[in-house]
């Protein structure tokens, strides 16, 4: 089998690597008719293409007769993206994974899914290697998408607030844009009140069969009507504390002034 994988140009030096064909030669190829170029090849999308460009390059390919290269075409796709109710991102190029999958009470998993438009892949590239901060992101992700999918109890508050506790990162191998998954391992769950749930958790990123990078986490879960004025109440009092130190700076220093007094209103006679 002559297998070629279309990844995002960005990983320009990856790109370069045999049976790695970059999306937009790819396209180049498909709009100028040069089928022969791709016959008798097994196309796979892999890392960095969005939906729309995985379906409009298959949809090119079958007008041009190139079922059978494309038959698995959507192979490393196979699984949904996980929306803005699973991920809290509200682009859908920022979703950096799957539908987390049940694979028991206390483990899931769900293919890392990168998108070259994503805010984490807008600078500091290599070319070759996946940068730590998109895996980093995308255990983040994992973690409030595997709790909201399969953690929450029927009597869940309808919108809930994730608090970390403790995020600590660790990298093992450099993951590169390859097909990887994310191996979630719930550790203690609780529900202290009936508005909270505590979880502390473990996960790995796999590629190739080995653990590449992990994150050990500690996090809680609560109703968004209790914690939403709370949050509101600290950020004004922590406005209110910053303004008071840059003004007593300012005035320290000669750049600003003391605030006036309020002009007293004398009654004149009629």
């Amino acid at each position: 089998m002559n297998l070629q994988l279309v990844i995002a140009e960005d990983f320009n030096k990856f790109v370069q690597k045999p049976g790695v064909l970059a999306y937009q030669t790819l396209l180049d190829q498909l709009r100028h008719n040069r089928v022969e170029a791709l016959r008798g090849k097994t196309l796979v999308a892999g890392q960095g293409l969005s939906g729309m460009q995985i379906d409009h390059a298959y949809c090119l390919a079958i007008s041009l007769g190139l079922g059978q290269e494309f038959a698995c075409w959507n192979e490393l796709n196979r699984h949904s993206r996980a929306g803005h109710a699973l991920s809290h991102k509200h682009q859908d190029q920022n979703v950096l994974i799957s539908v987390p999958r049940k694979i028991d009470d206390s483990h899931f998993e769900a293919d890392l899914l990168i998108d070259a438009r994503s805010e984490l892949m807008l600078d500091h590239l290599t070319g070759l290697h996946v940068q730590g901060m998109v895996l980093t992101e995308a255990c983040r992700q994992m973690f409030i998408a595997t709790t909201e999918a399969h953690c929450m109890g029927a009597d869940a508050p309808a919108k809930r607030y994730f608090v970390i506790n403790e995020m600590n990162m660790r990298f093992l191998q450099f993951a590169f844009p390859l097909p990887a998954t994310i191996r979630y391992t719930l550790l203690d769950l609780q529900r202290p009140r009936a508005d909270r749930v505590s979880v502390v958790a473990d996960m790995e990123v796999w590629q190739n069969g080995r653990a590449v990078a992990g994150m050990a986490v500690k996090f809680g879960v609560f109703d968004d009507a209790y914690l939403g004025p709370r949050e509101n109440q600290l950020a004004d009092q922590a406005l209110s504390h910053s303004m008071d130190l840059l003004m007593a700076d300012l005035i320290s220093r000669g750049l600003g002034q003391p605030a006036a007094a309020p002009a007293s209103t004398v009654a004149l006679p009629a």
